[in-house]
């Protein structure tokens, strides 16, 4: 595979990594806004107490792997960009080398 190639495709797959970390922290956030309706509107606050705190306790592992997901894939793009700068830059310097010598 060519780099360029390659560099692509990484860059679309940190994307997608990055877009399941934001979903899965929507979601969190969405579970978070149950718990707090749940505990603001019932009427029963002791009988409703175990499901949303089993439902709070959920969100927390799904925001910590979407905490995760997040930044693993906004790393890795960053990351790659940054070695595409780095690449790009070798390139002008070795460029501006080549003339001074000529």
């Amino acid at each position: 595979m060519r780099p360029l190639t390659y560099d692509v495709h990484f860059r679309e797959q940190s994307t997608r990594i990055r877009n399941w970390g934001t979903g899965l922290l929507i979601l969190t956030a969405l579970l978070w806004g149950w718990c707090g309706i749940q505990l603001l509107t019932s009427h029963s606050v002791e009988q409703d107490l175990p499901e949303v705190l089993t439902v709070l306790w959920l969100s927390v592992a799904v925001g910590l792997v979407g905490t995760a997901l997040f930044t693993t894939g906004a790393v890795s793009r960053r990351m790659s960009e940054h070695a595409q700068a780095m690449r790009q830059l070798e390139e002008l310097e070795q460029e501006s080398g080549e003339r001074r010598a000529s």
